[in-house]
């Protein structure tokens, strides 16, 4: 989505908000630094003048004073560098939290469009864009500005006639629409090649052990070779416009520079000027063509800008799941449904399900793949909604409430596969509630059939690898269980809890949980015939 340049600064301002007092600063001493420049080309006239007799004046005054506007553009350029640097690092990592908050927030529907690595490439490379274009091209842009105006103003008190050809000189052609649109669409490729590149290898890094497991490695590595080669030619495309401009730009420079030169010294010839007049006149020449240069030299900062903000904007800017109500709704005693239907693509998945799951009731969610059972997950947890019928939570006093994204805290939930998080055994179950003590880790631990934990020479504070690297997926998966028993709460979910363990440990697991959840409501998603004979109830997904 192309969103306009007002909203795209707009939102981009917005995130620099706690940063506006020291970008201003930044821009304070920026402008400053023009001043001084000016003053040292005033006064060095004027000690070139004293010195040749030309005009009267004190020439140590004059000379101090030179020196000193050098020394104090060179310490205003230092602070205004410091500052900015230090607000853009922390602007940064404001703009990048925000950007993967969102996407850990995203409902459900919009979550699946993005693949990891292409937004991994828009958290790192497109928010430095944004950042450097708030915090630092766009105050140089208008710095950058006031400086052209105020050197030609300087420029035209000299001799009107050079600063009028100077401007006319300049190779404002760039400033064409056609250029503009080239560049951003030479942007826009290069983002989208760096995305495909950054998707396969984050799968290639991610599946590795599997890419060895299968003897695909050639085939997997000529994938990324050639996403990179489509990416590269892009690249080159882009970098041989940026030459050929820029080329373009430094002809028209020079051309400018040695008009000026020619002019100066004709008019010197014929004594029309001072020497100092021509020393100014020659500084000027520079302070005037240099700002041009970095206005013309802005512009693609700022296509990339454009490019990289309608990026993170697309992210930004989804639906979010509501988290400032959630809580816990207090003694659910069931949970039904009634007529539920929900469609993928206007096929059904879920046709009018109507049943009730009460506690001390466990059920057993079974059926072959493809026939609702992950789509029935995403709906307990509210990640979709119904498009008919209502999920109801009935308490023990009898009152009922629609299931909604506030009742996520009242599920715990183990998903299938591998879900733990790099870091020690002890963060991961830390992470359900920091004030859980090392005494119900335990005992959730011993309850989730996971005392294996306590025979490890680190014991709770072993380390775990990338994808449970250390630990078996059986290992791996007793420990997700005990820290979803750590969040103790009504409703306990289980996504294939089993399908790792050998049939000792399961029944072992199962003798536990069954004891324990004696009034909550225990759902078991599984094809584990023996898991579902243990359920009073079983749902079959047809």
């Amino acid at each position: 989505m192309n969103y306009s340049i007002k909203r795209q600064i707009n939102w981009a301002w917005n995130f620099a908000k706690g940063f506006h007092a020291q970008i201003f600063v930044y821009f304070l001493l920026e402008l400053s630094s023009i001043v001084f420049s000016l003053l040292f080309v005033y006064y060095s006239k004027k000690s070139v003048d004293i010195a040749l007799n030309v005009i009267p004046g004190d020439l140590r005054l004059h000379i101090f004073l030179v020196v000193g506007s050098v020394f104090a553009g060179i310490v205003a350029k230092l602070i205004a560098t410091y500052i900015n640097q230090k607000t853009q690092l922390k602007f940064t990592l404001r703009i990048q939290n925000q950007i993967v908050a969102k996407q850990l927030n995203a409902v459900w529907q919009v979550l699946k469009q993005w693949f990891t690595g292409d937004v991994m490439v828009r958290i790192t490379n497109d928010c430095n864009e944004v950042v450097q274009m708030i915090s630092h091209a766009g105050v140089n842009f208008i710095v950058t500005t006031l400086k052209l105006i105020a050197t030609f103003i300087f420029l035209w008190v000299i001799d009107p006639m050079l600063a009028i050809m100077i401007i006319a000189i300049s190779p404002l052609f760039l400033f064409s629409k056609i250029y503009f649109k080239r560049l951003r669409q030479l942007n826009y490729n290069v983002k989208q090649s760096e995305s495909e590149v950054g998707n396969i290898m984050q799968e290639n890094l991610r599946n590795r052990g599997l890419i060895q497991s299968l003897s695909i490695f050639a085939a997997r590595h000529f994938i990324m070779e050639s996403a990179q080669q489509n990416s590269l030619g892009l690249k080159l495309k882009q970098l041989n416009f940026n030459l050929f401009t820029q080329t373009m730009m430094k002809v028209a420079i020079n051309v400018g520079y040695l008009t000026a030169f020619i002019w100066g010294i004709y008019r010197l010839h014929q004594n029309e000027i001072t020497f100092g007049t021509m020393t100014a006149f020659l500084q000027l020449v520079g302070r005037i063509q240099s700002p041009i240069l970095s206005l013309i030299t802005f512009f693609p900062a700022f296509i990339r800008f454009r490019t990289s903000a309608d990026r993170l904007m697309e992210i930004d800017l989804i639906e979010q799941v509501e988290t400032s109500n959630n809580h816990f709704a207090e003694g659910i005693n069931s949970i039904r449904f009634e007529n539920v239907t929900f469609a993928y693509e206007h096929q059904d998945v879920i046709h009018k399900l109507n049943v009730d799951m009460k506690a001390g009731e466990p059920v057993a969610i079974v059926g072959a793949s493809g026939k609702g059972k992950t789509t029935l997950i995403r709906l307990l947890l509210n990640l979709i909604k119904p498009v008919k019928g209502r999920i109801i939570l009935e308490d023990k006093t009898g009152d009922v409430k629609d299931l909604n994204s506030s009742h996520k805290l009242n599920f715990s939930y183990v998903p299938q596969g591998n879900t733990l998080f790099s870091g020690s055994i002890y963060d991961n179950l830390r992470i359900i509630n920091k004030s859980i003590t090392e005494e119900q880790m335990i005992n959730a631990l011993n309850l989730a059939c996971a005392d294996f934990v306590f025979q490890l020479p680190e014991g709770l504070h072993t380390k775990i690898g990338e994808q449970s690297y250390g630990l078996s997926e059986g290992q791996a998966q007793r420990i997700a269980i005990a820290r979803a028993i750590l969040r103790d709460c009504d409703i306990w979910l289980f996504d294939e809890a089993t399908s790792a363990l050998d049939e000792e440990t399961s029944n072992r697991l199962l003798d536990n949980l069954m004891k324990y959840a004696k009034e909550k409501i225990m759902i078991f998603v599984t094809h584990d015939e023996k898991v579902a004979l243990r359920c009073k109830k079983v749902i079959q997904m047809n």
